[in-house]
């Protein structure tokens, strides 16, 4: 395995133990939106922000992979034609 590579895994797994094992009880919401979920009601749309936030980056990543995918699969078509009538002129 590569130096690097091992020296990378030991540090990532001694930050990893060191974050288990540090348990900090943390508010993950801003005062106005626990003060909205508590009186109740506006919980339903907070959750449907939560979900658009949450599925946002994971629909431009599939995009962006399905572009990349298609740009790759042209670029081999291209190659292979190019290759072929070389092929094809040396044969003449």
């Amino acid at each position: 395995m590569n130096f690097n590579l091992l020296k990378l895994l030991q540090i990532s797994s001694i930050v990893l133990i060191i974050l288990v094992l540090c348990n900090i009880n943390m508010d993950a919401q801003c005062a106005m939106c626990k003060a909205a979920v508590e009186t109740g009601g506006e919980g339903d749309g907070l959750n449907k922000g939560i979900l658009f936030l949450l599925t946002m980056p994971y629909l431009i990543a599939m995009g962006l992979g399905f572009v990349w995918w298609k740009n790759k699969k042209r670029m081999e078509e291209e190659i292979q034609s190019t290759q072929l009538k070389e092929l094809l002129n040396d044969i003449d």
